[in-house]
């Protein structure tokens, strides 16, 4: 009897250094460059081996995985598992045969496909990880050995797929990283490096993205006679792919600007067809285009729905809403252009309507009737010191709520 009873424990001893091993082995062969399907390919082999059952499941909704070996589901059969896990309790093992009917379909599907057992590893019910098991071949009860067996394993592998799972998010991370400061390096070398001096006018800009990388863009252009050419533009979207499109509309406007520079509507009219062959119709741009005559005292605009900018004469506001439909939408749309001559003392404020929509902690938006308030009460002052007390002004309105678009002004006095 003692001797039989030796024997026994020496199998059991066996089986536990068998299984001691095949954990270890498991364990030796997870990396971080893993992938889930390789890891579960493992998973299963040493699983349905030790065990020596023949089909099982694994579903890990925090992960997005479903893996299965052994039997056939179709997408319909996959979702009830799915959505059917989440009605299993945390840490437990659930015979299928003694789950409650309230647990169908997926219940009676199971118990079709001869899945006998359900393990739930989670510790949440609303994010269930649970392996599913067909019997033993030999048709015994899972033993307590065989829990303790498939319950080190599983949390293996769960440590393994969370480990691909958060090596990815890095590289993830490292990717946007990267992406984000390409895009803002374009972003900076899109921008002037320094404003024109001009015997007529003076020039101020504000410019701030409420990110790395922002939609707004300005550029000045080289004086050809007495015209210089000013563009302040809204891209939509953020990030690179606003930053690349912002590149590109720059090209095509520093292109058309040799060629149209005194013909406005028809310079932006052609550069709307060749941004609208990059845009297909999905993206647009805002854009105000301006020409500043040093010469004879004159403005030359085309707003392509852009917010309206406004000139301050006294108590007069002309608005400069003559122009067309925003760039990239149409690409045989046409514009219009109009001239505004100018005098000592009128204030252009040109703005991308981030500006505007700065809201305060009760939600009131800053507005454009406030900018011009602002902007006719400090007319008196250097057209840079007016930009940076309005920049100062809204800061203080904001109340210290976070900005929910990039920020960008543009002001010119007339001397």
């Amino acid at each position: 009897m003692a001797e039989s009873r030796l024997t026994q424990l020496q199998k059991e001893l066996d089986l536990s250094k068998w299984q001691l091993n095949a954990i270890y082995e498991f364990s030796t062969t997870l990396q971080p460059t893993s992938n889930a399907e390789d890891i579960m390919r493992v998973f299963f082999s040493i699983l349905m081996g030790n065990i020596g059952i023949s089909r099982a499941f694994f579903f890990d909704q925090r992960n997005s995985l479903f893996y299965k070996k052994g039997f056939k589901t179709s997408e319909s059969e996959k979702q009830a598992i799915c959505d059917g896990s989440q009605a299993i309790e945390p840490f437990s093992c659930l015979r299928m045969l003694d789950a409650d009917v309230s647990m169908n379909p997926m219940r009676d599907m199971l118990i079709d496909k001869q899945i006998h057992y359900l393990i739930s590893f989670s510790d949440n019910q609303r994010v269930p990880i649970v392996l599913g098991l067909g019997q033993k071949l030999n048709q015994l009860k899972l033993s307590g050995t065989d829990l303790e067996f498939i319950f080190f394993l599983s949390r293996f592998a769960l440590i393994a797929l969370n480990n691909v799972y958060f090596f990815k998010q890095l590289l993830e991370k490292k990717r946007m990283e990267y992406e984000i400061s390409v895009a803002s390096q374009i972003q900076r070398s899109l921008l002037p490096q320094e404003l024109p001096t001009l015997k007529h006018f003076d020039i101020a800009v504000l410019y701030k993205p409420i990110r790395e990388v922002g939609g707004d863009y300005y550029d000045m252009f080289a004086r050809k006679k007495s015209i210089h050419a000013i563009v302040l533009a809204d891209v939509e979207g953020k990030g690179l792919p606003a930053a690349l499109l912002a590149a590109s509309s720059q090209a095509i406007f520093h292109a058309m600007n040799e060629l149209y520079l005194f013909q406005p509507a028809k310079f932006i009219k052609k550069a709307n067809t060749l941004i609208s062959e990059i845009t297909r119709g999905d993206r647009f741009i805002t854009l105000f285009w301006i020409l500043l005559d040093d010469e004879n005292l004159s403005l030359t605009y085309v707003n392509a729905g852009h917010n309206p900018p406004f000139l301050i004469r006294g108590e007069e506001i002309i608005r400069f809403d003559k122009g067309g439909i925003f760039l990239g939408f149409l690409p045989n749309a046409d514009f219009e252009q109009e001239i505004v001559p100018v005098q000592s003392g009128d204030i252009l404020v040109a703005y991308t309507d981030g500006v505007s929509e700065v809201q305060n902690g009760a939600g009131t938006e800053y507005g454009e009737k406030r900018i011009i308030r602002f902007a006719r009460r400090n007319r008196h002052l250097p057209v840079a010191e007016i930009a940076d007390r309005l920049d100062r002004d809204i800061l203080t309105f904001s109340q210290k709520e976070k900005f929910r678009d990039d920020f960008t002004i543009l002001m010119i006095k007339v001397k």
